[in-house]
């Protein structure tokens, strides 16, 4: 098994994406953004980077560069993907131009995988505890922020009732989703098992194409 990175900032593309992956019994890591891509390639070392183009703050040829100037990823291959640039680009180890045919996709995973060397982990321990731990760093500030804010809000002169219920719902579902990582990291739950926009990943994707 070895770990994808998969960034795509289309939703429902990023999860046929994901899906392709994980159904060739790989494990992935998914991001929206460009920047997303390259804080989570550093904090997991992926085996594989497939990444679309065209995203926001950081495009896939930006990326490829990023990751070609980083000492610890600069060998990892990347797997590009553009309906704009017809003929690739020559940061990338591999493109596929936008629509293509999944078994195309399929194929050049399997392809770059069995060319691709092995990256040393930063920490030991499973790819899924080495993502909680980046996300549960990521949360820190944010956690502390909305607390702040509703300390400020329950203690002043004029509470707006409104804005304080919004804050501590936010915080309540902020501060459920840093329990979760905390159960992941100590292995109480699956990657494989979790459940996003209604699709449980393991069942398989209808041959076809990625638009």
């Amino acid at each position: 098994m070895s770990l994808v990175l998969v960034a795509d900032d289309e939703p429902a593309v990023l999860e046929v994406l994901s899906q392709v992956v994980e159904d060739l019994g790989h494990e992935v890591v998914k991001a929206r953004d460009g920047e997303e891509a390259l804080e989570l390639a550093r904090a997991c070392r992926p085996h594989l980077v497939v990444t679309d183009h065209m995203m926001p703050r950081l495009s896939g040829v930006e990326l490829c560069r990023r990751l070609k100037r980083d000492v610890d990823l600069k060998d990892v291959p990347v797997i590009l993907l553009s309906a704009v640039l017809p003929q690739g680009a020559p940061e990338a180890h591999a493109f596929l131009h936008k629509p293509f045919e999944i078994t195309d996709f399929e194929a050049l995973i399997h392809q770059s995988l069995a060319n691709a060397p092995k990256p040393a982990s930063r920490v030991e321990g499973p790819p899924g505890a080495t993502l909680s731990q980046w996300a549960a760093r990521a949360l820190q500030g944010p956690l502390e922020e909305a607390r702040r804010q509703l300390r400020l809000l329950e203690t002043g002169p004029s509470v707006d009732r409104a804005a304080l219920e919004m804050l501590r719902a936010q915080l309540e579902s902020m501060d459920v989703v840093a329990s979760e990582l905390a159960r992941l990291q100590g292995g109480a739950l699956s990657v494989e098992s979790q459940v996003v926009r209604g699709l449980t990943f393991g069942s398989r994707v209808p041959k076809g194409s990625v638009s």
